[in-house]
């Protein structure tokens, strides 16, 4: 570890324990891993000072002329000790880049010549700034079921909402509860190779093959969720399908009695776990500038949404952001509300995300690809109650 990071996390150990210690009530917990922190902290600082020491002495022992410094010595090679000093080097090196710019070939030293005469600088590279795209809250709300195996499962709906209890004076008749139901088939899916360079694999500080095993993550993620909210025209059921719910009064406007109409439309036996559920576009465009009577936004922003995973309230329910559900417009399902846990079911067959790395296929290119399997399915589960209901554009 360089002299630098040293400093660096000494420094991060005493910031941490200075922010424990400023809050309100330190715990014991809190107190014990501050004082870890400290005696951390006096380790490292005594390694700071044996680093210095040493540094000062390698630099005495390079100034001193004709003295061999010590290199470190790798497997099989052969080293040539360095017996000038710092400024030696500088003068001779400086002396090196005047002449290769006047034209001269008898000294090059190590500078690599690029095709077009150029001097080919090797550069760092620092951590990647990766773009983000969100997958929404659609994945996270219906129910999976997870399997073992991949045969075709049947999912029973059973309905009893049309039978009571009569006078026992009343002729005796069956009423049977309605059994219908879903068939819930999987299909094997993957996702396109990713091909790293091997030499890359080898040169870049930070981790290619994590960053492989996050991006085949958030694939997946992106995926089960358009497919969830549209279906995949095999056997993943769309959810905005749902036809239950109403349609907009007013020709591609949303109003405060579309989304009233939508509460009173579902039975309040969904109504724990319920949430509301459109895109991103629509929550800023559509709902957002709605008020009640006395000039109140109806959609109270929540302020951690960031992390909690919702955005806000409507009526006191939750707002979830799929940015797969479709816009407003003539005929579309652009909002949905009520308990998706119950209104949709989607599957997957254990362990789930099989992600292989192949170094074979692709030898000659010196590249290692990567690619992901899994095996999943869906369906709209209602059982006749309708547990998620659909506001449709006019």
């Amino acid at each position: 570890m360089t002299l630098f990071e040293l400093q660096e996390k000494r420094n991060k150990l005493l910031s941490d324990a200075r922010a424990i210690m400023a809050g309100a009530d330190v715990t014991t917990e809190q107190r014990v891993a501050v004082d870890k922190m400290l005696a951390d902290a006096n380790v490292i600082k005594a390694d700071i000072e044996r680093t210095v020491s040493l540094e000062a002495d390698a630099a005495e022992l390079r100034s001193v002329p004709n003295r061999v410094a010590q290199a470190p010595i790798a497997d099989g090679a052969i080293v040539v000790a360095e017996t000038r000093s710092m400024d030696e080097r500088r003068a001779a090196t400086a002396v090196a880049l005047r002449n290769y710019a006047a034209g001269a070939t008898f000294e090059r030293r190590d500078l690599t010549i690029a095709i077009d005469g150029s001097v080919m600088i090797p550069v760092g590279v620092t951590d990647p700034k990766i773009a983000l795209k969100s997958s929404g809250s659609v994945y996270d709300l219906v129910y999976k079921f997870r399997t073992s195996t991949g045969e075709a499962v049947k999912a029973p709906l059973l309905s009893d909402l049309a039978n009571g209890f009569v006078l026992n004076s009343a002729p005796i008749t069956t009423t049977d509860p309605s059994a219908t139901g879903v068939t819930i088939q999987v299909d094997d899916i993957r996702s396109n190779p990713i091909l790293l360079d091997n030499s890359l694999l080898n040169d870049v500080l930070f981790d290619l093959v994590g960053f492989v095993e996050k991006a085949t993550q958030t694939r997946y993620q992106r995926t089960a969720a358009n497919w969830i909210t549209n279906g995949n025209t095999s056997n993943v059921g769309a959810l905005s399908a749902v036809a239950a719910g109403i349609t907009g009064a007013t020709t591609l406007v949303t109003k405060y009695a579309d989304l009233t109409g939508m509460l009173a439309t579902l039975d309040p036996a969904y109504a724990i776990g319920a949430s509301w559920l459109m895109s991103n576009a629509t929550l800023a465009n559509g709902i957002m500038n709605i008020t009640d009577g006395n000039q109140r936004p109806i959609f109270l922003p929540f302020l951690d949404g960031g992390i909690s995973g919702f955005a806000g309230t409507i009526f006191g329910f939750p707002v979830k952001i799929n940015p797969y559900q479709p816009a407003i417009g003539v005929g579309n399902p652009y909002i949905q509300f009520g308990n998706f846990s119950e209104g949709y079911t989607y599957r997957e067959v254990l362990p789930g995300i099989m992600l292989k790395k192949s170094v074979d296929r692709w030898i000659e290119l010196n590249r290692t690809g990567f690619v992901a399997f899994a095996r999943v399915g869906g369906a709209v589960t209602d059982a006749g109650s309708h547990p998620v209901i659909t506001l449709t554009g006019k």
